[in-house]
């Protein structure tokens, strides 16, 4: 009795299964992210102005470009551009140019972290953790409950 059937069900939920997992960890490390920021923090857009580079033994950070109130007056429109590393510099390949999504400290606009990288094509999407969770948690209940359902 040929069970090819079984082979191709089982490689699709193993697939899917897979995949959701990659999804759920995407979505840990952005919400790890807003962890270092340590306040829920406020959403600007920006720029990577300098990607990381070496000089001599050193290592320095890549530093993002952003708008936002200046320090002394959280209330104030975003007028300021503050031009730092972001405290998350480590969780993304930052290259100069590249767009970013950004959250900062309402106390301390100078404390930032990425929240994600847009990719600047037309037509590409850069999702948010919410959105990664609800992906990973669907992909994996199908991909188990396609797993499952082939020996019923």
């Amino acid at each position: 009795m040929n069970q090819s059937w079984l082979t191709l069900a089982l490689m699709t939920a193993s697939c899917m299964t897979a995949f959701g997992i990659w999804n759920l960890r995407i979505a840990q490390r952005q919400r790890r992210a807003m962890a270092r920021l340590g306040v829920h923090g406020i959403r600007t857009r920006g720029e990577v102005a300098r990607g990381a580079r070496r000089e001599g033994p050193t290592v320095h950070p890549p530093e993002v470009r952003y708008k936002a109130p200046p320090v002394d007056h959280p209330d104030a429109p975003p007028t300021q551009t503050y031009r730092r590393a972001p405290l998350n510099h480590d969780q993304h390949p930052l290259h100069a140019g590249v767009p970013v999504v950004l959250r900062y400290d309402p106390g301390d606009p100078r404390r930032v972290v990425v929240v994600r990288q847009e990719d600047g094509r037309p037509g590409r999407v850069s999702y948010s953790a919410a959105a990664h969770v609800v992906w990973g948690v669907s992909f994996v209940l199908l991909g188990v409950g396609m797993g499952v359902s082939t020996f019923f």
